[in-house]
């Protein structure tokens, strides 16, 4: 009755009536308890694509969806990334740099090594998960499989379908273990040596050079579709965890780690794609740009099944999809593995490099969700930004703005809006040591100046500083990885002597391709880079020695049915 008594009131002196008092109580109540439910956040992680291997930036690849789709939505200019993968993938999975975590290996995680993503640092799914998102891993994994416990479904993810390692064959999906006159990884699946070189290597079941299975389903190994293109494998799943959510009416996180443009240089079984690339040439016969294109034909025409999966589920309006590459292309420097024939070009150099054609990644945000808004779409952004931003964004959208602050990264949705644009000028783009760089991730403290600074470099806007090795040794070079290979004819341009100082500096506002090494003429800019590079080797900064990256005997695949399972198999 009091109750009553009050509405009356308010009604006789406010001259409200009932209906425009219970529709003003509705939008109240509404505001509080029916928020707009959380984006489903998509987010595609391209392995290898180079910076002039998609149309939108003068590739003579075919790639209309996807330029269509940067139209659409927001291009990150300036999106950096590690020289190679798992150490891109480690930031990204964590929000923090990968030589926080000891991931920073130049050889990337190698079969059969126990180094992994360290259980302090919670993944993209372990943040997502407790927020009521369901969690969903398809590809490539290659951040540590010891044991089960470090593989996505050990590190939050729902469910897995995908490769553990660093590549699988696009039909096979093997890895071999031994290669004929190459690396051997064990040398107990060779069967016959000369000079130390293994001449002939074990046959597994799964084919030559011992080869190896790595295809799972979660934790069970998922062989009965081998000889089907990987690609269209990913597009099934995706549409499986698309149309679960009419099950769950939950929100879904897809980490969708694309196999393509990654070797081997294998074309899709369409001839269509072949067919659209033969006006492209360029490489050699193992690795060439023609057939490396019908492959980027064929990640055009994944976007169309991702979108039109979602869309068909009714899924479109409430999805977010963020694109990135692990790194820049890998280029054409040698006629055989592990070189490919991507173009990064106006940048110099590609993947391994520290050069803006390795670090410099593609990346944009698209989807029919209209939380991201119309004014922001069609914009490229050219702030500084970096795959340890996309933890900490992701997590603040899918949280209402609780983002947290254990990130070396750092929010950049206002960034990507264009409301609150990102005033960051400095990034650390690989950090290291003499000592710390050894294939076996080991230090060495007998080395030659073993605590100073090389594989490095930083950018302090404009200026980036690179101290020391642009690239680590992997072997002869046909064409050095330091040139610009071009988009035309794929013809290759060698870069000038670097300095014999081991420091080079660039102003990245002038020379974005890194033609002119200004460091003779700036040494006061380059003693304060030097400072900041000393800053960022620092405990203080949370620099850790990389873990050790050796194939142990126990990851040996023979010992598990021929495939690279994790060791407690």
């Amino acid at each position: 009755k009091a109750t009553v008594s009050v509405l009356n009131w308010l009604l006789s002196h406010l001259h409200l009536s009932t209906m425009a008092l219970g529709h003003g109580l509705a939008l109240l109540l509404c505001a509080a308890a029916c928020a707009a439910a959380p984006p489903n956040l998509v987010l595609l992680v391209l392995d290898d694509i180079g910076w002039a291997d998609v149309g939108f930036h003068g590739s003579d690849f075919p790639t209309p969806h996807i330029d269509k789709r940067v139209a659409e939505g927001v291009e990150l200019q300036r999106m950096y990334v590690m020289p190679q993968c798992s150490p891109t993938r480690s930031a990204i999975m964590t929000g923090r740099h990968a030589w926080t975590l000891g991931m920073q290996h130049f050889t990337t995680l190698m079969p059969g090594s126990t180094a992994s993503l360290p259980t302090d640092a919670p993944t993209l799914a372990e943040a997502l998960r407790p927020l009521g998102y369901t969690t969903h891993a398809i590809g490539k994994w290659h951040l540590g499989n010891t044991e089960w416990a470090n593989t996505p479904t050990g590190r939050g993810f729902d469910s897995y379908l995908g490769y553990l390692q660093g590549q699988t064959d696009y039909y096979n999906r093997t890895l071999g273990s031994c290669g004929l006159k190459q690396a051997c990884l064990y040398r107990s699946n060779c069967d016959d040596f000369e000079h130390g070189v293994c001449v002939k290597p074990t046959a597994s079941p799964y084919g030559p050079n011992a080869a190896a299975a790595d295809w799972w389903n979660g934790q069970e190994a998922a062989l009965a579709h081998l000889g089907n293109y990987t690609v269209d494998e990913y597009s099934a799943e995706f549409k499986r965890v698309v149309t679960g959510k009419a099950a769950t009416q939950k929100p879904f996180f897809v980490y969708f780690a694309m196999q393509l443009l990654h070797i081997p240089i294998q074309v899709p079984p369409e001839a269509r794609y072949l067919d659209a690339c033969r006006g492209v040439t360029g490489g050699y016969p193992t690795n060439n740009r023609t057939q490396l294109c019908s492959m980027a034909a064929r990640l055009d025409a994944a976007f169309v099944e991702i979108d039109s999966i979602l869309a068909d589920a009714g899924e479109w309006e409430n999805t977010l999809i963020w694109v990135v590459t692990d790194n820049g292309g890998m280029t054409a420097w040698k006629d055989t593995w592990p070189a490919s024939a991507s173009s990064n070009y106006p940048l110099r150099g590609g993947k391994t490099t520290l050069y803006e054609g390795g670090v410099r990644a593609v990346s944009f945000l698209y989807g029919g969700w209209e939380g991201l808004p119309a004014g922001a779409r069609g914009a490229r952004r050219t702030e500084l930004t970096h795959a340890v931003d996309i933890h900490p964004t992701l997590l603040h959208l899918a949280s209402e703005g609780l983002a947290g602050d254990a990130f070396s990264g750092e929010n950049i949705w206002g960034t990507i809006t264009g409301a609150a644009p990102t005033e960051r000028t400095e990034l650390p783009l690989n950090i290291a040591t003499n000592k710390d760089l050894t294939a076996s991730g080991i230090p060495n403290p007998f080395v030659a100046n073993a605590s100073h600074a090389n594989y490095t470099a930083l950018i302090s806007w404009p200026w980036k500083v690179v101290v020391g090795e642009a690239y680590m040794n992997l072997g002869v070079e046909l064409q050095p990885r330091g040139g610009w290979w071009s988009v035309a004819n794929y013809t290759y341009e060698a870069a000038p002597p670097v300095s014999k100082g081991g420091v080079q500096l660039f102003d990245l506002s002038a020379d974005e391709s890194e033609h002119r090494d200004v460091a003779a003429a700036h040494p006061d800019v380059v003693a304060r880079l030097m400072d900041r590079v000393a800053y960022w080797l620092s405990e203080d900064a949370g620099y850790r020695h990389p873990q050790t990256n050796i194939p142990t005997p126990r990851g040996n695949p023979k010992y598990h049915h021929w495939t690279w399972a994790p060791r407690a198999l």
